[in-house]
């Protein structure tokens, strides 16, 4: 018996990192998944291989457009009937000290990581209330709860994710629809891999990265997809607009 038996599931942000890792272990534990990605080449490479696991079926778009957000709930309501775990993991990143961030990565960023959730929760919400429940998790991180140098554009989207999620967790609990947050550390991904890559001095970040938590090593992105797995299951039934902090430590600090 798996822990989602008979759910539907809608993971944004879906084609690699923590996304393809949490739709990887939803489908092993039974969920139906929709996964959504803007990037069309990624998501149809991650679909082919999730289908080994179960049904599974991709949609692209952009959580930043209501209507490809609404595409993509439309997804699952028309392949499973209805939709009851709602993952809004799309985000990108961004490494800007104030002086040289400018207004269109400053937009990017909120607009993706912040705008892209609203737009997913809003046209999810209806759905869940006419099924009687369900269960939204957002993607945080340990750096909307402590700042980082040089990622105020990141830190500042984080930091409105938790808010978001905690505002809307007070709203919806009376329809039976829990809203919590998931906030990862410094986690293996292809972003963090791109970090590194374009880094100045590569070898010296790879160490730095190495040494980032307290646990002095970087988590695996299947280690942040069973935080998503706990709070989309029956064993998370009394967290409401909770931040689930994995993070190695860093900020037990």
């Amino acid at each position: 018996m798996g822990k989602l038996d008979g759910q539907s599931a809608l993971v944004s942000g879906a084609a690699s990192g923590i996304g393809l890792a949490i739709a990887t272990l939803f489908l092993e534990q039974g969920a139906r998944v929709i996964a959504a990605d803007i990037n069309a080449p990624a998501l149809d490479r991650a679909v082919a291989d999730l289908g080994r696991l179960g049904e599974v079926h991709g949609v692209v778009g952009d959580v930043r457009s209501m209507a490809d957000a609404g595409t993509m709930v439309e997804a699952a309501v028309e392949q499973f009937g209805g939709l009851d775990v709602l993952v809004c993991n799309a985000a990108i990143t961004s490494v800007m000290p104030i002086e040289q961030l400018d207004e269109s990565e400053w937009d990017a960023v909120l607009a993706t990581n912040v705008k892209g959730m609203f737009t997913l929760v809003k046209q999810a919400v209806p759905h869940m209330i006419a099924r009687g429940g369900g269960k939204i998790i957002t993607l945080g991180s340990e750096m909307g709860i402590v700042a980082v140098p040089e990622s105020p554009a990141y830190n500042a989207s984080k930091g409105a994710v938790i808010m978001f999620t905690k505002s809307i967790a007070l709203d919806l609990i009376r329809h039976n629809i829990r809203v919590n947050s998931l906030c990862p550390g410094i986690t293996r991904t292809p972003l963090l891999q791109a970090e590194m890559d374009n880094s100045l001095d590569p070898a010296a970040t790879a160490v730095l990265q190495g040494a980032w938590a307290p646990i002095k090593r970087i988590a695996d992105a299947r280690e942040i997809a069973q935080g998503a797995l706990f709070l989309a299951s029956d064993d998370s039934s009394f967290a409401v607009g909770s931040c689930l902090v994995l993070d190695g430590g860093y900020t037990a600090q």
